[in-house]
């Protein structure tokens, strides 16, 4: 592998062109909701991790009719913050009991470069790729942050899946870096992930998923044991793929309306790995039901197949119901593993609490946030010990 020069600030690490980008949206909303719904989604998946009984569904949706009261106050939904709450300060987040983190070789690397977004190429396996990387206004070269790579769908494109999930945003509060890679193109003209399917690329996507990892650690302070992944719909089925094959790696995955067509070899994860997916039920791209005449799977089987690889023993459990949103979850699996599955009844193949409407895609539900839901997740469940790389 090698990385191809080309940035214009340099400060002993890859070579990168400097985006100053405009914020996804305004940063005066939310910090009251945000706190609420942290401590929501923290508390519950505490409880799944350890495999305690949880409170009552009632209590959750009492925390959650509070939440979207709020959220009215401020343009009517959690989502039209833009998918990037205020941080409250509070560590909740960060404060896991997951021990302190593993430094990757990047560390203590002097750098200049902060709150901002980065391009960045390298060459894998013979063909240069690009990607984005969003670095958080106190990134400290000799702190290790957590890392999330965020995949695009078909046809789209790193920067707008910057955009159009606002991940950058809620990294700038909650300080962590994030990764957008670009996928080439397919056979039918347009970008996308070799996750096989009808339309993959020319190339070997896990690959260099674990090139842009290594480039990343090499020269950037990033914490080994919180490294995540997600992405939509062909990037979900990419996501999906990883679990796959580099959870030794990557800590948790959370595939959005992905396209889980079959696997040749099978799935075959090095551990017991935590999932969180989610799906709406008037999804024509991707059907909630399936599509058997492509290989697509109905998403309760795909979950299914995932607590049967966790060794989950309790599940399906229902733990939410609220409006358009049901989330339920598998539990008691061989630790660190969980899936954790919320269904939007009606949602289309669009990203949850995205402010970018995509009319032909079908239905955005604005009362569920997929960015925070998918941020809280990842940081309940760090990478275990015993598989630090």
């Amino acid at each position: 592998m090698q990385l191809v020069e080309q940035r214009l600030i340099e400060r002993g690490g890859p070579r990168y062109k400097r985006l100053d980008e405009v914020a996804f949206v305004s940063k005066g909303l939310w910090s009251a909701a945000n706190c609420l719904v942290r401590q929501t989604f923290l508390i519950q998946h505490r409880q799944r991790s350890r495999g305690k009984s949880h409170r009552p569904v009632w209590v959750w949706m009492g925390l959650l009719l509070v939440l979207l009261s709020g959220c009215r106050m401020s343009n009517s939904s959690l989502s039209q913050s833009g998918a990037s709450p205020q941080s409250t300060g509070s560590g909740q987040t960060t404060a896991q009991p997951m021990g302190p983190g593993q430094r990757s070789a990047g560390c203590g690397q002097p750098t200049t470069v902060r709150g901002t977004t980065l391009v960045g190429t390298l060459v894998s396996g013979g063909v240069t790729r690009s990607y984005r990387l969003h670095l958080p206004p106190d990134y400290q070269p000799d702190q290790p942050l957590p890392l999330v790579l965020n995949f695009h769908g078909h046809g789209s494109n790193g920067k707008q899946q910057e955009t159009y999930t606002g991940f950058s945003s809620l990294a700038d509060r909650e300080r962590f870096l994030v990764a957008y890679p670009d996928g080439l193109l397919a056979p039918d003209g347009k970008t996308g992930w070799n996750a096989y399917g009808p339309h993959p690329t020319p190339v070997d996507d896990v690959h260099f998923t674990s090139d842009l990892l290594q480039t990343l650690e090499e020269h950037w302070c990033i914490d080994l044991r919180r490294i995540f992944a997600t992405g939509l719909s062909n990037g979900g089925g990419l996501t999906a793929l990883l679990a796959c094959r580099l959870s030794s790696q990557i800590a948790a995955f959370a595939p959005v309306s992905g396209a889980f067509y079959p696997l040749p070899a099978g799935c075959h994860p090095q551990r017991s790995v935590p999932i969180l997916e989610i799906h709406g039920t008037g999804d024509f791209i991707v059907p909630y039901e399936g599509k058997p005449g492509l290989g697509l799977p109905p998403i309760r089987q795909w979950l299914e197949d995932w607590a049967k690889r966790d060794a989950c023993q309790q599940g399906p459990v229902v733990f939410l119901v609220q409006g358009e949103i049901t989330g339920e979850e598998w539990t008691r699996c061989t630790t660190p593993g969980i899936v954790v599955h919320y269904r939007l009844t009606g949602g289309g193949h669009t990203w949850p609490g995205s402010p970018i409407p995509l009319p032909y895609y079908g239905k955005t539900i604005h009362t569920f946030n997929a960015t925070l839901a998918i941020w809280q997740f990842f940081a309940a469940h760090p990478l275990p010990a015993s598989h630090e790389t």
